[in-house]
C-alpha cells in the first residue's frame, strides 16, 4: 500500500512541475515530448516497420525499385526530422532554458519576498529554500527530457511487443527476460545508487568544503601563516577514504547485478529470441520474414524498456526534488505580506507595546516578557542593555518581522496587524548592524532603488554628506556612480568597515520616514567616530515629526537620546532620561559608570 502510494506521488510530483513549464513555455513542452515522441518512432520504424515492409511480401524480398523508393523516402523524411531536431535543440533549447530559469526564479523569488522573515533563521526551512533555488532551473530540463523519455519508450516499447506477440506468442517468453532485468534488477540497482549517495553526502561535503576553503580569498592569511592547511588534508583524506569505502562495500553487489542484467538482456533475451526464431522458421510455424522482424525488434525492445526503467528511475529521484520545491511554494507564512490592510498614517504621533511578550520558535524562554512602553514622535528613544536582553527582538517587532506572542502594539492607537504591511513598512527608515550592500552603484545602495531624476541625485548627495561618507564617495572616480564591490566589476570600489556602515546610515537619511530605527548603526566605528556620527544622527532623529529608535551598546551615545529604555533577560527593567537613571542608581547607572572606565580619559572628556 505505501509503495502505491509512493508512485502516485512520483506521478503527481512530475506533473506538477510540467504544469509549472507549461505556464512559462507550453511551447517547450510540446516540442520536447514531440521530439522524443519522433526520436522512438523511427526507433520502432526502423526496428519492426521497416522489416515487415522488406520481407513482408509471400515471395520474401520485394523488388528493387520499391526497396530503393522506400528508403529514399524513408531516408529524406529522417533528414528532414534530423535538422529539425538540431534546430530544435541548438536554437530551440537555449531560448527555452532562459526562459524556465527566469520564470521558475522568478516564482521563487516573489514567494521568498512574501515568506516571514523569521523563517530564514530557521535551518529546515532555509535549507529547503536554497534546494529549491539551486536546483529548479537546473532540473527543469532533466524532468522534462526524463518525462517524454518515459512516455515515448513506454509506447514504442507497446507496439513492439503486440506487434512480436502476434507473431508467436513464445517471444512473450524472451521479452520477459529484459524486463525483468530492467526493471527489477534496474531499480535494486538504483536502490543501490542512492544508498551508497546517501552514506558518502557528509563526506563529499567535507570534501567540497575544503575545496572551497582552498581556492577563497579570505583564508589565504591563515593558510600561509598557521598549520591548519594540515588539519584541512587530513580532513579531505579521510573524507576521500570514507567515500572509497563506501563505494567498495557496495561495488560486489553492483557487479553481481549488473551481471545478471547484461545476461538476462543480452545473452538470454536476444540469443534467446533469435534461436526462437530459427526454430519456428524452420518448422515453418513462421515465415523468414517474420523471424528477421523478431530477431531486429527484440534488440529494439531490449533497449526501449532499458530507457524506460532509467527514465522512471530518474523520475522518482526528480520526484524528491520536486517534493521540496512544492513544499517551498505551498509553504503559509504566518504573516502574509500580500494580504493587503488598511492605510498607515502618514505620520506616527505614537508607537505602543502594550503587555507585548515574544518567544522565537523552538525556544521555551521568553526573548521579551510583559513589556509596555510608549515612544512619541518628536523624542529621541534609545535601547540599552546587554547582548540577548531583547533590544533586537523588539526592533524586529516593530518591523513586523514577527508578531507578539501575547500582546500588541498600536501605532497610532491601531494594532499594525490591520495595516498593509508593505505600505506599514515604508514608513520606516533603518540601519541594522548586519546590514548588507549590494554590488550596484552607491546611489542605488543608497536609495535602495534605481536613480530616476536628478532630485534622486542631490538626495543621494545629500544623505551621503549627513553620514559623514561624501567625501571619500566624491574622491572615487565615478562618485555616486561607483559600483560597490569588485564581484562583477574589476573597477568596483572596496569600503573600509566603517565606510559601509556609513552608508547603509546613509539610507536612512535618505529615505526621511516618519520612523527612524538605528540598530548598533555604528558598531564597526571607534568610540570618537561613533561620537561624531551620533550628533549627526541626532539631526536625523531630532526632528519633532520624526519617532526615532536607536539601538546602541555604547551607552556615551544613548546618553545623547531624550529617552532611554533599559532592558535585561527580555524585561523592561527601567525607564527615564539619562540624568533620571544615573541619579536613581539602577541597572544603567552600573552598566553607564563601568563602561566610561574602559575608556580613554580623551574618550571620557568626549562623553
Amino acid at each position: 500500500m505505501k509503495e502505491k502510494k509512493k508512485k502516485i506521488s512520483v506521478v503527481k510530483n512530475n506533473l506538477y512541475f510540467l504544469g509549472l513549464l507549461w505556464k512559462i513555455d507550453p511551447m517547450g513542452v510540446v516540442l520536447c515530448f514531440l521530439e522524443n515522441f519522433i526520436q522512438y518512432a523511427f526507433w520502432v520504424f526502423y526496428s519492426v516497420i521497416f522489416m515487415q515492409y522488406l520481407f513482408g511480401t509471400k515471395e520474401g524480398l520485394r523488388s528493387f525499385p520499391e526497396i530503393a523508393i522506400f528508403i529514399v523516402v524513408s531516408l529524406l523524411i529522417n533528414i528532414i526530422f534530423r535538422a529539425l531536431s538540431q534546430c530544435y535543440w541548438q536554437i530551440y533549447t537555449a531560448k527555452f532554458d532562459i526562459r524556465v530559469h527566469y520564470g521558475l526564479n522568478m516564482k521563487l523569488f516573489s514567494k521568498a519576498q512574501s515568506v516571514d522573515v523569521s523563517c530564514f533563521e530557521t535551518p529546515e526551512f532555509y535549507n529547503t529554500y536554497t534546494k529549491a533555488a539551486t536546483e529548479a532551473s537546473g532540473r527543469a530540463r532533466e524532468v522534462l527530457n526524463q518525462c517524454s523519455e518515459a512516455v515515448s519508450s513506454f509506447f514504442s516499447s507497446v507496439y513492439v511487443i503486440v506487434t512480436m506477440a502476434l507473431i508467436t506468442p513464445w517471444s512473450l517468453v524472451f521479452i520477459a527476460l529484459p524486463l525483468f532485468g530492467n526493471m527489477y534488477l534496474g531499480k535494486r540497482l538504483a536502490n543501490l545508487g542512492f544508498k551508497e549517495n546517501e552514506e558518502t553526502t557528509g563526506d563529499r561535503r567535507r570534501l567540497d568544503y575544503v575545496d572551497r576553503i582552498i581556492y577563497f580569498r579570505k583564508y589565504a592569511g591563515e593558510l600561509r601563516l598557521t598549520n591548519i592547511y594540515n588539519v584541512l588534508e587530513r580532513m579531505f583524506k579521510k573524507s576521500a577514504d570514507d567515500v572509497t569505502d563506501v563505494k567498495l562495500k557496495y561495488a560486489p553487489k553492483r557487479a553481481v547485478m549488473g551481471a545478471i542484467k547484461s545476461i538476462l538482456m543480452f545473452l538470454l533475451g536476444y540469443e534467446g529470441m533469435w534461436l526462437c526464431a530459427a526454430v519456428l522458421a524452420l518448422n515453418g510455424t513462421i515465415t523468414i520474414s517474420q523471424a528477421i522482424v523478431l530477431i531486429n525488434a527484440i534488440n529494439g525492445v531490449s533497449w526501449m524498456i532499458n530507457y524506460f526503467q532509467e527514465s522512471t528511475t530518474k523520475c522518482s529521484e526528480n520526484a524528491y526534488f520536486i517534493e521540496n520545491l512544492k513544499t517551498f511554494l505551498d509553504f503559509k507564512p504566518l504573516i502574509d505580506e500580500t494580504a493587503g490592510g488598511k492605510e498607515p498614517p502618514k505620520e506616527a504621533e505614537t508607537l505602543e507595546f502594550k503587555n507585548v511578550s515574544f518567544s522565537y520558535k523552538g525556544q521555551k524562554s521568553l526573548a521579551l516578557k510583559n513589556v509596555n512602553l510608549t515612544m512619541r514622535k518628536g523624542v529621541r528613544h534609545a535601547l540599552v542593555g546587554i547582548n540577548g536582553s531583547g533590544k533586537s527582538t523588539l526592533i524586529k517587532l516593530i518591523m513586523r518581522f514577527y508578531d507578539p506572542t501575547e500582546g500588541e502594539i498600536l501605532l497610532n492607537g491601531i494594532n499594525i496587524k490591520e495595516f498593509d504591511i508593505k505600505k506599514y513598512r515604508e514608513l520606516i527608515g533603518a540601519a541594522f548592524q548586519d546590514f548588507a550592500l549590494f554590488s550596484a552603484t552607491v546611489g542605488e545602495n543608497v536609495l535602495m532603488r534605481e536613480l530616476e531624476t536628478e532630485e534622486d541625485r542631490k538626495r543621494v548627495i545629500s544623505a551621503l554628506k549627513d553620514s559623514d561618507v561624501y567625501d571619500k564617495i566624491s574622491s572615487l572616480e565615478k562618485g555616486i556612480d561607483t559600483i560597490l564591490t569588485k564581484e562583477f566589476n574589476d573597477n568596483g570600489a572596496e569600503l573600509s568597515g566603517g565606510e559601509k556602515q556609513k552608508i547603509a546610515i546613509a539610507r536612512a537619511f535618505a529615505k526621511k520616514s516618519p520612523i527612524v530605527i538605528l540598530d548598533e548603526p555604528s558598531s564597526a566605528l571607534d568610540p570618537i567616530a561613533e561620537y561624531k556620527m551620533f550628533k549627526t544622527v541626532n539631526r536625523l532623529c531630532e526632528g519633532e515629526n520624526t519617532l526615532s529608535v536607536i539601538v546602541s551598546h555604547r551607552l556615551s551615545s544613548a546618553a545623547m537620546c531624550d529617552r532611554l529604555f533599559v532592558f535585561e533577560k527580555g524585561e523592561l527593567k527601567e525607564e527615564g532620561t539619562h540624568k533620571e537613571l544615573i541619579e536613581r542608581g539602577g541597572i544603567y547607572a552600573d552598566m553607564f559608570l563601568k563602561q566610561a572606565r574602559n575608556y580613554t580619559a580623551g574618550e571620557v572628556s568626549a562623553i
